[in-house]
């Protein structure tokens, strides 16, 4: 089995191989008796320290997910023995895990549709969470597009102690979601919005010529920066790039130099008539797939 460490996730590290080994075993990919890395080769291997490796091959240890052979090292613990119709169900949900994760689901993702299913809720509301009021108002936008329930947005803070929630989806991007969610209610669900790839995003865009200037126009800094990384990424000269923030005075003047404005949803409503805009989206579909299906949209 290969691990995947991001280490710019909100989710620890830690955390990070707890979850990938517990699912791995769910889903046969380690199988009972199957030994894991040392722990001196997953810290190399993945440039991280091998205290933290140690931790949570502990904390794996202390839930009966692996056991330690002396002088050999970790070995995946046999599964206590269930009743025939419990382990024709476990081998069920296996198999249904093993098939999502393969098509790139997550097991959050696998629990949340399964409860959806069982237990449906209806929903009046969906509630964008982010910590910059220009990213808030893009997220919001793009939402809006797709989904016919009511969309507002909020911080982190102002969700503590509201009591209107038990009705509301919150939603929060894949590197805000595990802190927002520690913010809410246990029965409070909370979507993490993946982004859309980078191809995603300039397939079917003719590449600009490279004389032209090119400017990036958000009021999020962020998709300021991402969106000039990415295109620096895929060949364009730097010097031929402009990042513009429509906060600053005189903003619409510096339009008229660019041969090619990228902007985002929000943004792209408050531009002059005519501006040569090519629109960039931040969520990705398979995002919003889900929040149409669990909205009923």
């Amino acid at each position: 089995m290969r691990f995947w460490i991001t280490k710019n996730s909100e989710l620890p590290v830690r955390e990070q191989i707890v979850r990938q080994v517990m699912l791995g075993i769910l889903s046969d990919d380690l199988p009972e008796g199957q030994k894991l890395p040392s722990v001196r080769a997953l810290a190399r291997r993945h440039r991280i320290h091998a205290n933290t490796v140690s931790a949570a091959y502990r904390d794996l240890m202390a839930r009966g997910w692996l056991e330690s052979r002396r002088g050999s090292g970790l070995y995946v613990r046999p599964i206590r023995a269930a009743a025939v119709g419990d382990a024709a169900l476990d081998s069920l949900l296996k198999s249904l895990l093993g098939t999502a994760r393969r098509q790139g689901h997550e097991p959050e993702e696998v629990l949340r549709r399964l409860e959806h299913l069982v237990r449906p809720r209806t929903y009046e509301r969906i509630i964008v969470v982010d910590h910059d009021p220009g990213m808030r108002e893009i997220l919001e936008a793009e939402i809006r597009d797709s989904i016919t329930i009511g969309v507002e947005v909020s911080n982190s803070d102002s969700l503590t102690g509201r009591t209107d929630l038990a009705r509301s989806l919150v939603t929060a991007l894949t590197t805000r979601a595990e802190a927002v969610r520690r913010a809410l209610p246990a029965d409070v669900t909370c979507v993490p919005l993946r982004l859309r790839s980078v191809m995603e995003s300039l397939r079917g865009q003719p590449k600009p010529d490279a004389s032209a200037l090119l400017s990036v126009v958000s009021r999020s800094a962020e998709i300021r920066e991402g969106a000039r990384m990415m295109l620096i990424a895929v060949g364009l000269d730097p010097e031929s790039l402009c990042e513009i923030d429509p906060a600053v005075d005189g903003w619409h003047d510096r339009l008229r130099m660019s041969a090619i404005v990228v902007t985002d949803v929000a943004m792209a409503k408050r531009l002059p008539a005519g501006c040569p805009a090519r629109v960039f989206r931040v969520i990705a579909d398979s995002s919003i797939e889900e929040l149409k299906h669990l909205c009923g949209s």
